[in-house]
């Protein structure tokens, strides 16, 4: 018998919490567990104790590649990865990516409660950004890892935007850089505050945490709705809850 394959974001903090969604739903790894407990991540790999499942460890903005892609039957992931992952076709020319996953057989599990995408940059340029929403005289610069996120939202808000694609660092760029303004997710605003920076303005769009779903193998394969079906019943973990 196959097993069911789930991605899981490697990163330690959001693997731990991830994991514990399934754990309590009754799909345990005790080897998983111990690698956890001890902030090992070497290991990619790990058989759920069932002997029915795997838990992958992967990067977490290739999660919905992998469900998309039916590398992975579930994913665990976040609103900024998936919707990404699915804008990213519209520039390079791809079939339409996201197509094979299902982002609503279950709810927002909350585990990223204080994050929120906003638009930040030096005190003394504000009122550049503030002008730009009215005329159409200015470009603004944004650096950002959120390319067709970034271009949506600007596009949206009437704004000319040059987008610049960067992986991280990002609160450099309007004190070192030629960019306006940065286009990033924000939690605590630490990061912000010791770079210089402020908050411009919050968007509207929460950083949901979601289980997709592979829509040929939930279509195919009967496991998977079983599944499904007992998360349901584990219920949902409150807002914030660790």
């Amino acid at each position: 018998m196959r097993k069911t394959y789930i991605a899981l974001p490697k990163t330690l903090r959001l693997l731990s919490q991830f994991y514990d969604v399934f754990r309590k739903a009754g799909y345990t790894s005790s080897s998983l567990e111990k690698s956890i407990a001890e902030k090992s991540q070497k290991q990619l790999e790990y058989e759920s104790d069932c002997g029915q499942a795997a838990f992958l460890l992967v990067n977490n903005m290739d999660i919905p590649q992998y469900v998309d892609r039916n590398w992975a039957e579930l994913g665990f992931t976040a609103f900024d990865c998936y919707r990404e992952y699915e804008l990213s076709s519209t520039k390079g020319g791809h079939a339409m990516r996201g197509d094979n996953f299902i982002t609503n057989l279950l709810p927002d599990y909350g585990l990223c409660p204080k994050a929120r995408f906003c638009v930040a940059g030096m005190p003394q340029n504000k009122e550049n950004f503030e002008r730009a929403k009215h005329s159409d005289e200015k470009v603004l610069t944004v650096g950002t890892f959120y390319p067709g996120i970034t271009e949506n939202y600007f596009r949206r808000l009437g704004i000319l935007a040059d987008i610049i694609k960067i992986a991280g660092s990002s609160e450099l760029l309007p004190a070192h850089c030629d960019v306006d303004v940065i286009f990033d997710i924000v939690e605590t605003g630490t990061a912000l505050i010791e770079n210089g920076l402020i908050i411009y303005e919050e968007a509207a769009m929460p950083i949901q945490t979601r289980i997709l779903v592979s829509k040929a193998a939930y279509k195919y394969d009967p496991k998977i709705a079983e599944i499904i079906e007992v998360l349901k019943r584990s219920g949902t973990p409150s807002k914030g809850e660790e």
